[in-house]
């Protein structure tokens, strides 16, 4: 139990941070409609609100144990909103950057020297200088990541070593950051991302590149073959882990559930809901699990029915989004995994101040999309144990 407990950390603000900040909804919301590019639909107060970010359906159509503990920051992404990051050593000598770890997206890629004008950067976030290590080596490869909104990063790939929670990978694929559009340079929270989905979502051309779970399975350095997240609450102690499982985390089983990795997402059966001790059937509804989105959304339907349940609540036209009174109480709320159901914690549904002793709900429209997306909202509930290997999720719940 000591040795477990040695390998998680409280959570720090790093300096460069700022303080103060307040959570936006608008541009969690924002994000997801540019990941996803998903169009707002029926609710569509938030695509008038901020013009050309969410689109509306009828103006366009479109087709050993590794243990590391996540740092909550305040992050501009969202305006203030928790993001959670990990330190990551790159490099010889190493350099550490804080790496946003995100099960949505399979590239790894950092802020860098390559950027122009990377210089006025500093302040706000640690730079990979690939020139400055010994172990660094150039490929032929290149990537873009790129969203309907016009905003993309790519860059060249390195490859180089890198340290994630005591397991060092030699000669991992770095994308190295040398353009990133206003979407990217205004992330003031993190200096990358590590991209934990399925290798096919990987955006590195001409040639496939191990992810670091690929490479941590393939070089049988983690046994399980799992990695696991617990994010916190506020400022709550939050972790991943890589070949270790922490059963210190909740009392309640691990529930195994099959994953479609089809399109390259943690992707779920969720074809049930309760609120407030009545079901809802969802027949065929699948859902991602997605630790780079903010929100949970999910269909229109659903939205309304917990909103109904609550008090004084309402879709708002002028702000954009669905709020309720601070002083209303929150139904119980439970969301199906596979043949599971797993309660929302309350304390995570409001998501940022509305405004008129209102708040914004953390479950949302998702638009036209055709699945759920379940961010951090609903998995700071959950221990969630990622099976890539297997192509299943175990996930229990948390009563903390």
């Amino acid at each position: 139990m000591q040795e477990i407990e040695q390998k998680l950390q409280e959570l720090v603000r790093p300096e460069r941070y700022g303080r103060g900040f307040r959570p936006s909804f608008y541009s969690a919301y924002a994000r997801a409609a540019r990941r996803y590019g998903f169009e707002a639909g029926k609710y569509s107060g938030f695509a008038h609100r901020n013009n050309v970010v969410v689109k509306i359906r009828s103006l366009q159509d479109k087709g050993i144990e590794h243990e590391v503990p996540a740092e909550a920051i305040q992050n501009a992404r969202v305006s203030g909103s928790l993001e959670y990051v990990v330190p990551v050593s790159i490099g010889t000598p190493p350099v550490t950057l804080h790496l946003d770890f995100d099960t949505g997206s399979s590239d790894l890629w950092v802020w860098s020297s390559e950027l122009a004008g990377a210089s006025q950067y500093r302040e706000q976030h640690r730079l990979y200088h690939p020139h400055r290590s010994a172990t660094a080596s150039k490929t032929d490869g290149t990537w873009k990541i790129s969203y309907g909104d016009g905003s993309s990063a790519y860059g060249d790939v390195y490859t180089d070593h890198i340290r994630v929670a005591g397991v060092h990978l030699h000669g991992q694929a770095v994308e190295v950051a040398q353009h990133l559009s206003s979407g990217f340079l205004t992330d003031k929270g993190n200096d990358g991302l590590l991209g934990l989905a399925f290798p096919q979502l990987n955006t590195v051309k001409p040639h496939h590149v191990a992810t670091p779970v690929e490479n941590m399975i393939n070089q049988k350095l983690i046994d399980p073959p799992v990695f696991t997240c617990k994010l916190g609450h506020g400022s709550e102690p939050s972790f991943y882990s890589f070949g270790f499982i922490d059963h210190n985390v909740t009392k309640h089983p691990i529930v195994d559930h099959h994953v479609d990795d089809s399109q390259g997402f943690w992707q779920v059966r969720s074809t049930a809901y309760v609120v407030n001790r009545h079901e809802h059937k969802r027949p065929n509804n699948t859902a991602i699990l997605d630790t780079g989105t903010t929100l949970c959304l999910v269909h229109d339907d659903v939205v309304e029915e917990i909103y109904r349940n609550i008090q004084g609540a309402r879709y708002s036209n002028s702000r954009g989004g669905w709020i309720y009174p601070n002083t209303a109480k929150i139904p119980e709320l439970y969301l199906a995994i596979g043949q599971t159901f797993y309660r929302l914690n309350e304390v995570d549904f409001a998501y940022s101040d509305a405004g008129d002793g209102h708040s914004f709900g953390g479950i949302q429209s998702r638009g036209n999309l055709k699945y759920d997306i379940f961010g951090d909202v609903f998995l700071k509930s959950l221990y969630i144990v990622f099976n890539q290997r297997d192509r299943k999720v175990g996930v229990a719940q948390r009563d903390d």
